[in-house]
């Protein structure tokens, strides 16, 4: 507290939240010497009982004979506890010490139920667990192992946590592959009643009860690593697959008909990347490689790339865009619903790691009344994204709104093919691999043209490697990409020649190679590891005799 304090001054401090517990108002007190005034008022019980409340604090001050007077109200809003911050219960016993998905049973003999402490835990709270499921027989599996007033928050929580085990029987009963939940709740008040209680996140099991070496697929994610549910859209062209096969055996994995390449369960758990589908439904299975070859259920997606609201015009597939198809224009497709004066802005947002220039983000457009919007992007975005992803989001504002922004679309962005990378030549070969050296008496013309996404400031290397008279390396570095870079005029004609000195040339000796060694950064960055290497260009050459 800060006010006009006086030494004589007494102070009562008033939390005003849910009646009884969760509320609080101190006994007057003498402020002290210490400035600011601080004052403890109750701490976890009064955040406990006015979660997700308002509350009013405020300060009443005795100044020697004069009437209390009351400060103006600060009101509060007491969040609740995110499901996020709250453990969820696990077994043991399952993959990854209890995160796993698959909780196989066939070997267990006893399984080990056990929760983590959670946020504004105190002892005297009451918890509880229920495991609800399927049984072989198809009824319902649902038993409640722990509960008020048995489980209550004491010293057995000392090491931050609580853990019980239990026979294995009752899970040996559930039907194979169906799904095991754990149910947690607390009653962070105090109370024993459950309707009272903090429900937690659940934990789901998938169950092997057979001991099948059948390989199970149990998820499918979009690159964001959201799930996609059996039977549900995606907006992706590609898909992450995982689930179970026999640990160290491979599983081969099926879009219908056509295989998506091979995957190993390791520690019994396989994953595969799915790329290259197309609009429509797609049935995805796996097929063991091993064994009688057992094949999965299937798992089946529906892609929607055309009913993306935001997509490239240049990426015929939805999932990649070849630079090629792109050295003119790249262009922002916004299939949406907007109002026409909604001010929209496209942000393209290149790897982390890669240069700021990058990425960009348009400036503000209204949204107009044609539909699709079409918004251009800079062509020069792509130089820096070779080879990686590129994010596409789009915002829009409407009025005084908050700005809306869209669910992010990935392309990858394929490289370029090295035929596309000419290497340099010396015009004085006319066109031959043989290089006269009579020819190049006043230096020899050494020759570069462009390349597809050329631009100023990419660096560049140049090496020429060759023979002396006396046979041994008769080397020049003459560009390294920290002090060389492609300027404004090689750029904009995409032309540029430099001339070889006599005085190197003249020094090779008669039948040797001349080699020109060639490299550019696309993406800016004087690194010679991730330079884009050329053709060699070779030159036999030929000495005054």
């Amino acid at each position: 507290m800060e006010y006009a304090i006086e030494p004589g001054d007494r102070v009562s401090v008033t939390w005003a939240g849910a009646p009884g517990a969760g509320s609080y108002t101190s006994v007057f007190f003498p402020v002290g010497e210490l400035r600011p005034l601080e004052v403890g008022i109750g701490g976890i019980p009064l955040v406990i009982f006015n979660l997700g409340m308002t509350v009013t604090l405020t300060y009443t001050v005795i100044r020697g004979n004069f009437a209390p007077v009351t400060s103006q109200p600060l009101i509060l809003y007491v969040l609740p506890i995110a499901l996020s911050e709250l453990p969820r219960p696990f077994i043991t016993q399952a993959p990854g010490f209890g995160t796993g998905l698959v909780l196989d049973v066939n070997a267990l003999t006893e399984f080990t139920l056990r929760i983590n402490a959670w946020p504004l835990q105190t002892e005297g709270q009451y918890f509880w667990l229920r495991l609800r499921g399927t049984n072989a027989d198809d009824s319902v599996f649902d038993e409640l192992y722990w509960s008020a007033p048995d489980n209550v928050v004491d010293e057995k929580f000392s090491k931050g946590f609580y853990e019980q085990d239990y026979p294995a029987d009752p899970l040996k009963g559930l039907k194979d592959r169906s799904t095991l939940t754990l149910e947690f709740m607390a009653g962070l008040q105090g109370n024993q009643a459950p309707a009272l209680a903090q429900r937690f996140a659940h934990r789901n099991y998938i169950v092997s009860t057979n001991g099948s070496t059948r390989p199970v697929i149990d998820s499918v994610k979009d690159p964001f690593g959201d799930d996609i549910a059996d039977g549900s859209d995606t907006g992706h062209g590609s898909v992450t697959a995982e689930g179970t096969a026999v640990a160290g055996e491979q599983v081969e994995i099926f879009d219908g008909l056509v295989s998506k390449g091979v995957a190993t369960a390791e520690a019994g758990r396989w994953k595969r990347l799915v790329t290259g589908l197309t609009d429509g439904e797609h049935e995805l299975k796996a097929k063991a490689l091993y064994g009688e070859g057992e094949v999965s259920r299937s798992w089946t997606i529906n892609v929607m790339l055309k009913e993306r609201q935001l997509s490239i015009e240049e990426s015929h597939d939805g999932m990649t865009l070849d630079p090629l198809e792109a050295l003119q224009s790249l262009t922002a497709v916004l299939n949406v619903d907007l109002e026409p004066d909604d001010s929209i802005t496209v942000e393209c947002t290149a790897e982390p790691g890669t240069p700021a220039a990058g990425s960009h983000t348009t400036n503000p457009v209204v949204a107009g009344n044609i539909r699709p919007r079409v918004i251009p992007l800079p062509v020069r975005l792509l130089a820096f994204s070779l080879g990686k992803k590129l994010v596409f989001t789009f915002t829009y504002t409407r009025g005084e709104s908050l700005p809306v922004t869209s669910p992010p679309f990935v392309l990858d962005v394929l490289t370029i093919p090295s035929a596309e990378f000419v290497a340099p030549v010396i015009t004085q070969a006319n066109g031959t691999t043989v290089l006269d050296l009579k020819d190049v008496t006043t230096g020899a013309t050494l020759l570069f043209g462009g390349w597809p996404h050329m631009a100023m400031g990419q660096r560049i290397w140049l090496d020429l490697e060759g023979t002396n008279t006396s046979g041994g390396s008769h080397n020049r570095m003459l560009w390294t990409g920290t002090g060389n870079s492609v300027h404004q005029t090689w750029a904009l004609t995409g032309r540029y020649s430099i001339t070889l000195a006599y005085t190197y040339l003249q020094h090779l000796r008669d039948g040797s190679k001349l080699s020109i060694r060639f490299r550019i950064n696309m993406d800016q960055v004087a690194n010679p590891e991730t330079a884009v290497v050329f053709d060699v260009r070779e030159y036999t050459v030929r000495a005054i005799p």
